[in-house]
């Protein structure tokens, strides 16, 4: 059974404190408000040298490189000509960098610090471009680096001012944006403060959507980034600006995760337990939290999940003749979390085999010919949703408008699409990857990582920041037990298995029934989804990451949630779900540090590591 969405006060309030509590902790250190934006060029070769005012103990140079890549010979001494080297760095030396800290150790007694900057061959074109996919905005690549700003630190760590900056054969007026923002400055850099993992491309992308730019990633369609460019318009090319929107998303998923268990089950508790679950999940916290596109894919998800559920309950309630604008939504909004990333269309696939199994089960009972039921099947509601597809379609190429404004032309567009499925289609293989199978458990015996690390950043006395993402165990492997639990009572296993069992030895006893109102749509509807939206990764033959399994996290928290509905009501169930809860909100403190970024000790960070492949630092 589903039930009507009836939203009490209680509801309200419920879902309310839940969402500020999530935000408050999400929001908390997400980024530096402020940053460096004052920028210097170089396309060629240009040295220069600071001036900190007095003799200094400099331990160490920080270089916020924008975009780029330079190669940096580095000398301490005197400007009269009295250079040392003290070696040479490669300020960014992968192509993709974008928006990072590059530090080089200098351990010198000096003054003064000579930088001989030559500029190394960068491209600049948007992904595929070695594919043949031109845009007019296309620039051969050439030499080029772009700063933002330099730092320097003592030994302890402190930012040591810099007083000067000068051109080695003449001034450079152009060389004081290098040092015109040092009160910006995180010194020693963390999260806060630069790009960690795949912000490099869909945090840059959305930069260059604020900057009218076509942008660098395209390997996924483009709706999360031009979401993410509001953020960035917003607050400015910030980590803040990059990141924000994905908290504000995040958050929205609290009351869909209430309003979705209080659809399903019917009562406070439902929608309690899912949303609370939820919110205390390590995925959805970390992710809501980076600046890629994935909590976007989850809101649309979760959207046509719910709309979804709203149409099939006035299906089962009053037939096929109901409304079929809830469906029709669901359709937009599937269209929508498919614009942002292809994977969306996995769970969107469960939703329609529940929809094809329903209607095969009424055709299959009508008294006709063969092709009478074939034509019965389209009539409710699958010709209609033959039509769905062109809305589907023009949603997808809608949002490519920005960059069709911005000189791609449709056919390009067009182009892409083979490109993408190309990509995603191939055998990229990655020493940090983790096969589908082992992402409900964690860990693999083998030791080979499972949790994906996003970022780790060494800090002064014996300190570390880090960010993984992996799941909530009190969540994971409670709801995966769930899960497998609800599988076999949606699917009648064990009733399916009795009957065969007697008609192997013939015994005579009467067949179990499982037709008619046997059916638990809601076991159904959870169990179907969450395999639909996990096992298909079986399939891709790419590198695939547990961050993946994101999208099957509200299955394993729904799981969760009918037991401690059916339950809830007797006081073992009732104990039983506190200490779930109670266990949910305990891990979640105790791993704080490695999901955030928090500064923490590495011997504790040491102490979380539960299994060999587990890694949060060295």
């Amino acid at each position: 059974m589903i039930f009507d969405l009836k939203i009490t006060k209680k509801d309200c309030l419920t879902i309310v404190l839940l969402s500020v509590l999530f935000f408050s902790i999400a929001v908390w250190n997400l980024g530096e408000i402020q940053a460096p934006v004052t920028s210097w060029e170089c396309t060629a070769q240009k040295s220069f040298y600071i001036d900190t005012g007095s003799i200094q103990q400099i331990q160490a140079v920080y270089f916020w490189v924008k975009s780029g890549n330079a190669s940096v010979t580095l000398y301490s001494g005197a400007p009269e000509g009295n250079w040392s080297e003290l070696g040479k760095v490669a300020l960014a030396p992968r192509g993709t960098d974008y928006a990072i800290q590059t530090s080089f150790t200098v351990n010198a007694n000096t003054q003064f610090l000579r930088f001989d900057v030559e500029a190394v061959t960068y491209d600049s074109r948007p992904n595929f471009s070695s594919w043949g996919i031109t845009n007019p905005t296309d620039k051969d690549p050439s030499p080029y680096i772009k700063l933002t700003e330099l730092g320097l630190s003592d030994p302890d760590n402190n930012q040591i001012p810099i007083v000067a900056i000068r051109g080695l054969n003449g001034t450079d007026p152009a060389l004081a944006t290098l040092i015109d923002e040092q009160d910006l400055l995180e010194i020693p850099p963390t999260y806060m403060s630069k790009m960690y993992f795949d912000e490099v491309y869909f945090a840059r992308s959305a930069e260059d959507f604020a900057n009218q730019q076509i942008p660098l990633e395209r390997t996924h369609p483009p709706l999360g980034k031009l979401i993410q460019t509001l953020g960035v318009l917003a607050f400015g090319e910030t980590p803040f600006g990059w990141r924000i929107m994905g908290v504000v998303f995040g958050t929205l998923l609290v009351p869909l995760m209430y309003l979705l268990g209080k659809k399903l089950f019917g009562t406070w508790i439902g929608g309690f337990s899912a949303a609370f679950l939820f919110s205390f999940d390590f995925m959805h916290f970390t992710m809501a939290r980076i600046g890629t596109v994935d909590t976007y894919v989850m809101f649309f998800s979760l959207m046509t999940q719910l709309l979804f559920l709203i149409y099939l309950a006035k299906v089962l309630k009053y037939g096929w003749s109901t409304s079929v604008l809830p469906l029709f939504l669901a359709a937009v909004f599937a269209a929508l979390g498919f614009s942002t990333k292809w994977f969306a269309l996995f769970g969107v696939l469960g939703m329609l085999a529940l929809l094809v199994g329903l209607r095969l089960r009424e055709v299959k009972n009508l008294k006709s010919t063969l092709s009478a039921k074939y034509v019965a099947f389209f009539d409710h509601p699958f010709l209609l949703l033959i039509g769905f597809i062109g809305v589907f379609a023009a949603i997808y190429f809608t949002t490519y408008i920005p960059e069709m404004l911005m000189g791609s032309s449709p056919m390009t567009i067009v182009n892409l699409q083979n490109a993408m499925f190309s990509f995603h289609g191939g055998t990229v293989t990655d020493t940090s990857a983790a096969p589908w199978w082992s992402w409900p458990f964690m860990f693999r015996f083998d030791g080979a990582t499972v949790p994906r690390w996003f970022d780790i950043t060494y800090l002064p006395n014996n300190t570390v920041s880090t960010i993984t993402v992996f799941g909530n165990p009190a969540i994971w492997w409670i709801g995966f037990i769930t899960i497998i639990a609800l599988t076999i009572e949606a699917s009648h296993l064990e009733e399916l298995l009795s009957n065969l069992k007697n008609r192997l030895t013939k015994t005579s006893l009467p067949q179990t029934s499982i037709q008619g109102n046997g059916w638990d749509i809601t076991a159904i509807f959870i169990a179907v989804v969450f395999l639909f939206s996990w096992l298909p990764y079986a399939l891709i033959g790419r590198a695939t990451y547990i961050y993946h399994f994101y999208l099957s996290v509200p299955l394993l928290c729904l799981a969760i949630t009918y037991f401690i509905n059916r339950y809830w009501h007797k006081p073992t169930g009732k104990a039983a779900a506190i200490t779930i809860f109670a266990a949910t909100i305990v891990l979640f403190i105790v791993f704080y540090p490695v999901i955030s970024g928090a500064p923490t000790s590495t011997e504790y960070v040491h102490q979380l590591k539960w299994f060999k492949s587990w890694f949060f630092a060295p």
